[in-house]
Parts: structure tokens; C-alpha cells; sequence
């Protein structure tokens, strides 16, 4: 409860702080500390003329505040969002201010805002978990986190009557829905101690994607499995196969076989023939059960799990991705099913689940290995549960490799039960270790 109410009083300074930040210029924080330095000398006016100080800075910024007010300035704002960014990349956008009066106005500000989401019941409690005691440093940096980043102010060139367009960027430090908030234009008075904040409507989102890593392809010897549909899987609803030729009917063949056109040149029943189809199809398992690991950790894991997707990109394959949330989910990319973006969005939005959660995609991954060539698994333990399913798809002959994500503290010569193809890495340095598999 304590906590509960310390984080809330935290959330009403960080509001208060934002306000000032925005409001007053440089120039109006260095009035604002020499006047309350000035009343806290200037308490005993019969020894100390320091209050005539805080008098006169008091009534100059109430008059830069008043001045403030009146303001004739109105400005739309258009932004050109990508549909995409991807976090520790660069992210820049366009944006085009249109002035809606005849007159021009410089030494204008445009402050874009990332939304600011008072966090939920879950994320605090993770919050707890991770910082244990919490101070007002740390809240900053977790809101910052919430938001997916800072935007810094943008300085704008004089505002005529015709649109001006600049270019705005910033740096993605989560992935997932991120919401641009409606901006300001910060205009300050004629004494450039405050600042008038004119809203600019104009909320608008996109999908951060997971940081990704350059990998080695995987060499898995899998062998190509008969598929229900062929081919014709990635475009349509329902069984059907590869259309291989024309044959004379036979007792038996299905009606909505037969080709009709055919039949209307020769006046004999002909049937259309197919093949079914075999490619190879390789499942991708990512482990969404964190338990006592850090949530860094988790992040780097989905991070592997999408620098591998984009490597089979490369492959002629299905790629499944199955992982568990409130349920088991299973997505299919490749050949013409789906598209590897969408993947990657939902790769975005994967969050962590409990611990009965691998139970769940072990029932899932023995019931789908029928069909499937090889399995890429990223894990973040090693314990007897995820042995065991690694050991019943080596049963199977089933080619399978495992990403092991790890804080360091483990070697290879403790991981006991190891397939072939078993990569360690430590999520500290990722990038290093991806690069020398």
C-alpha cells in the first residue's frame, strides 16, 4: 500500500515537473530559482532588502505569464508516419505546419509527445519485483520505458504562410504499439520567460518491431513432408493439391474433378489429375515463461526469435511460429502464406506468460510435429520439462536447434541432454554471440 502511494505521488510530481519543463524557457527556470531563493532570504524585511528582489521577478513573470495569453496563432500539423519502426533503430518522420494566420512568428518550438500511460497493476508489480526499493529516478525511467522513448524538441525556422516541413526523430527503446500523442507548438512571450502551448490534434500510432541480428542461416537437415492442401494452401480454404494433367474418368473419380470444357471438345468424360505437394516446414518455438529471469532477458529472446525469422525469409519453407499467451498461437509465413511483416508485428506484440504456459506448447508442438521438417527452439531454461520435449522431437528424427538465452552465470558444460545444434548465448551481448555462430 505504501509503495501504491508513493508511486502515485511520483506520478503527480513527474506531471508537475513535465508542466514547468514545457512552460517556462531557460531563461524563465534561472527567474523562477533567484525568486523563491529571494523570498526564503527576504523573510525578515527589516534586516534584509532581498524581498524587494522576489517582488520585482514576481511581477515580471506573472507578467510574461499574462502576456502568454494572448496569442492569435493558429497552426495545423500533418503527420507521414512509417508503418514501422524497430527499437535501437532511428525512427524519423515527416511533419508539415500549416499557418493558418497572415502574419509570421519565429522562436516557435514543436514538441511531439509520445503517449503517457499511468502503467497497470501487472507492470507495477513486475516494477516492485525488479527495483525493489523505488525511487523517483527509477519511476522516470520506467514511464520513459512505458512511452517507447524521448522526442526532443524540435526548434522550427520562421512560420510564413506557407506550409513548413521538417523532419523529427527519435529512437525506439520498446517494441509494440506506440502512440504518438497530439503535439504542442510552444510559442514564448514578448519577455521569452514563458511559453504558450497551442495543441496541435493529431494523435496517430505504429508498430515498433523487436531489435534483429544478423544469423548465419541454419543448416537443418530436414526432410520435406507431405502437406494437406499443397501449394494451394497459401491462397485458399480447404484440401486440395497441385494440378499435374488431364486422364480419361474412371469409376470412382469425383465429380467436381471433372473437366468440363474437355468434355465439351471430345464428348467424353476427362478428370483433372493432381499431385499432392511436399516442402519442408520448420517450426519456430519461442518460450514466453520468464519466472525468476530478468525481463531483459525476455525481450533478447524475442529479439533472437525475429532475427531468425527474417533469416528464413530466405528459405523456399513454411516458417510456424508458436508461442503461448492466453492460449496457444500458431502462425504461418512462407510460400505465399501470410507475409513475414505481419510476423514480425506479432512477434512485436508477444508478452510473457506463466509457467503452465510451456505445457500448453509442448502438447501443441508433439500434436503439429507430424508435419513439420525441423524445429528452432529459444528458450530461456534449461530444466527437465524443455529437455524432455527436446528429446522426444530428437525421437521423432526430427532435426532440432536450440537458442539458449542466459545472463551469463551458465556454460556449456553444465547444459546437460545438448542436441547437436545447441547455441549459448548471453543476453548482454547478443549481438556478438549471434554473429559468431
Amino acid at each position: 500500500m505504501f509503495q501504491r502511494f508513493l508511486l502515485r505521488q511520483y506520478y503527480k510530481i513527474y506531471r508537475l515537473d513535465n508542466w514547468t519543463r514545457r512552460h517556462f524557457t531557460f531563461s524563465g527556470h534561472l527567474v523562477v530559482i533567484v525568486m523563491f531563493a529571494a523570498m526564503i532570504f527576504g523573510v525578515d524585511t527589516k534586516h534584509s532588502n532581498t524581498y524587494q528582489l522576489f517582488v520585482f521577478l514576481l511581477i515580471l513573470l506573472s507578467l510574461a505569464i499574462i502576456n502568454s495569453f494572448f496569442n492569435r496563432l493558429k497552426v495545423s500539423i500533418k503527420r507521414q508516419l512509417p508503418r514501422y519502426g524497430t527499437v535501437a533503430e532511428p525512427l524519423t518522420y515527416s511533419v508539415t505546419l500549416k499557418n493558418k494566420t497572415n502574419k509570421y512568428y519565429d522562436k516557435l518550438t514543436l514538441i511531439e509527445r509520445l503517449q503517457d500511460d499511468f502503467p497497470e497493476a501487472h507492470q507495477l508489480h513486475d516494477f516492485y519485483q525488479q527495483k525493489g526499493i523505488i525511487n523517483f529516478r527509477k519511476w522516470r525511467k520506467f514511464l520513459s520505458y512505458q512511452r517507447g522513448g524521448v522526442i526532443d524538441e524540435t526548434p522550427l525556422a520562421t512560420l510564413t504562410h506557407k506550409p513548413l516541413q521538417i523532419n523529427v526523430s527519435f529512437t525506439p527503446i520498446r517494441r509494440g504499439k506506440m502512440t504518438l500523442d497530439n503535439s504542442y507548438l510552444a510559442k514564448p512571450d514578448i519577455l521569452g520567460l514563458f511559453r504558450k502551448l497551442i495543441l496541435l490534434d493529431d494523435k496517430q500510432s505504429l508498430i515498433v518491431l523487436p531489435q534483429r541480428y544478423p544469423i548465419k542461416p541454419l543448416k537443418l537437415a530436414g526432410k520435406r513432408k507431405y502437406q494437406a492442401g499443397g501449394v494451394s494452401l497459401a491462397n485458399s480454404v480447404g484440401d486440395s493439391s497441385e494440378f499435374m494433367s488431364l486422364r480419361d474418368y474412371q469409376q470412382g473419380d469425383a465429380l467436381n474433378t471433372i473437366h468440363w470444357k474437355s468434355y465439351a471438345k471430345h464428348g467424353k468424360l476427362i478428370v483433372k489429375e493432381y499431385q499432392d505437394e511436399y516442402f519442408v516446414r520448420r517450426a519456430l518455438l519461442l518460450d514466453t515463461f520468464v519466472g525468476n529471469k530478468d525481463r531483459e532477458q525476455f525481450e533478447a529472446a524475442v529479439s533472437v526469435a525475429a532475427s531468425i525469422a527474417i533469416t528464413e525469409r530466405q528459405n523456399e519453407a513454411l516458417l510456424d511460429l508458436m508461442f503461448v499467451g492466453l492460449e496457444t498461437y500458431r502462425f504461418t509465413t512462407g510460400r505465399g502464406v501470410d507475409h513475414l511483416p505481419h510476423l514480425q508485428e506479432i512477434l512485436a506484440s508477444v508478452q510473457a506468460s506463466s509457467e503452465s504456459a510451456f505445457e500448453k506448447l509442448q502438447k501443441a508442438v508433439l500434436t503439429n510435429s507430424g508435419c513439420c521438417s525441423s524445429f528452432v527452439c529459444v528458450l530461456m531454461h534449461w530444466d527437465e520439462p524443455r529437455q524432455n520435449l527436446i528429446k522426444q522431437l530428437l525421437g521423432n528424427d526430427l532435426p532440432v536447434a536450440v537458442f539458449l538465452l542466459d545472463d551469463g552465470t551458465l556454460n556449456l558444460e553444465q547444459c546437460e541432454y545438448k542436441p547437436e545444434h545447441f547455441y549459448l548465448l548471453n543476453y548482454h551481448h547478443l549481438a556478438a554471440d549471434l554473429a559468431a555462430i
